[in-house]
């Protein structure tokens, strides 16, 4: 269960994360990202999830 809620929260910040970048820069924009800069997607969702730990 703690693995089910885990991916769930995961799956969660990261639709947070999309939205939130695609609403700055433009729709579509993380998609973009994540097919050109992998590496840039990954480091910017980080420090976004970052935001949120405890």
């Amino acid at each position: 269960m703690k693995t089910t809620a885990a991916t769930t929260r995961h799956q969660s910040i990261e639709e947070m994360f999309i939205h939130e970048m695609d609403q700055i820069y433009y729709p579509g924009y993380s998609e973009e990202l994540m097919a050109s800069e992998p590496e840039k997607f990954t480091w910017e969702f980080n420090e976004f999830q970052g935001q949120f730990s405890c």
